[in-house]
């Protein structure tokens, strides 16, 4: 049973696996992480591009009646936890 779909900044297009995977619309999360980009050297201006990017895939999934949680946080695992889908 499906109850969610966690998308990563390199998985912002609409026929990607976990999405066409579902039998009908689930809610989707997207997070910013800043943990995960202080662990690993990422270049500043590309962050901004891929963050860029997953706010408009978000608002995309709205236009098509997905229901987005989009979140800020310093690590992936809270809002996973914590948010309601």
């Amino acid at each position: 049973m499906t109850i969610g779909v966690w998308i990563l900044g390199d998985q912002l297009w609409i026929e990607q696996a976990a999405l066409q995977s579902c039998q009908q619309k689930v809610p989707v999360i997207m997070i910013e992480s800043l943990r995960h980009v202080q662990a690993r050297p990422y270049h500043r201006q590309k962050l901004v591009l891929v963050w860029s990017a997953m706010r408009h895939f978000a608002e995309e999934l709205r236009q098509l009646n997905y229901r987005v949680t989009y979140k800020l946080a310093e690590d992936f695992e809270t809002p996973l936890l914590y948010s309601v889908f």
